[in-house]
């Protein structure tokens, strides 16, 4: 019997308007009545969740959560405080940073409320501020407060230029981050051991679920931990082949509801 639903947003909550359709909003508000949990895991921060936390109208209760900026955060949905969390050390995103030189691109970082950037603005910089409806604060590194806890950074420009500075990565970013290629534009650099499968596993654990209780739906490479961590696994129809070979299931895709028939098919029934 599924207990908790783990659910990324972008490419499968959202339509590709970044939209949730009411078919998905109505299986959500029937598995939550079911008395499933329903956890959010994604790769924004939580200041791009809220609205469509809102919307969706979840319990808020002292176990309900929701798991931000790639499994690097644990939020209470009561009050948003943070119960789980990992974080960046300062001298290794400036190191970090200094890769962007040959190339047009953003080095970008978050803090639990802000989106921040370093050089000068690309359009791909733009859109991804855009798409989360944050804006995008120019901060360089050097005038970076010691004080500030930094919880995820991101390589950010278009897909060919990216390519180009994935190819040569120096060994010391597997050594001192755990990297994933999120989106084709967005290349993340994580705190080491954290990841969405990791978060997932620990709130699950909290929670008194086992594995076999824990549901994930997903579509990109930033959900496979998420997806090895759940004994019912979703790909979405429109998900990267590397997740629907890992996953159990394949759903629909995102602009067909796939969460919803999801939901209904291997959670429900």
């Amino acid at each position: 019997m599924i207990k908790l639903i783990a659910i990324d947003m972008d490419g499968t909550l959202l339509n590709e308007h970044h939209l949730v359709t009411e078919k998905v909003k109505q299986a959500i508000k029937k598995a939550s009545e079911a008395g499933i949990k329903i956890v959010l895991c994604t790769g924004r921060p939580v200041h791009a969740v809220y609205d469509y936390f809102k919307e969706l109208d979840l319990p808020q209760d002292e176990e309900d959560y929701v798991i931000s900026l790639n499994g690097t955060v644990v939020q209470k949905t009561t009050d948003w405080e943070i119960v789980y969390s990992h974080q960046l050390d300062h001298s290794q995103l400036k190191r970090a940073e200094k890769l962007i030189e040959p190339f047009k691109m953003n080095f970008t970082y978050f803090d639990e409320k802000n989106y921040y950037y370093t050089g000068e603005a690309t359009e791909m910089l733009q859109f991804d501020a855009d798409l989360l409806g944050m804006e995008a604060i120019h901060l360089p590194l050097e005038e970076l407060s010691p004080e500030l806890t930094i919880f995820k950074a991101m390589y950010v420009a278009e897909e060919a230029e990216l390519n180009h500075l994935t190819a040569s990565m120096p060994a010391f970013i597997a050594e001192n981050f755990y990297p994933i290629r999120s989106l084709s534009y967005v290349f993340e650099l994580l705190p080491q051991g954290a990841n969405k499968g990791e978060a997932l596993t620990g709130l699950a654990t909290k929670l008194g679920f086992t594995k076999e209780e824990v549901m994930a739906i997903g579509d990109g490479e930033n959900d496979i931990d998420m997806m090895k961590a759940a004994g019912t696994s979703v790909a979405m129809g429109n998900a990267v082949d590397s997740i629907k070979q890992i996953a159990k299931h394949v759903s629909k895709s995102n602009q067909e509801d796939g969460v919803a028939h999801a939901i209904y098919e291997w959670a429900l029934k």
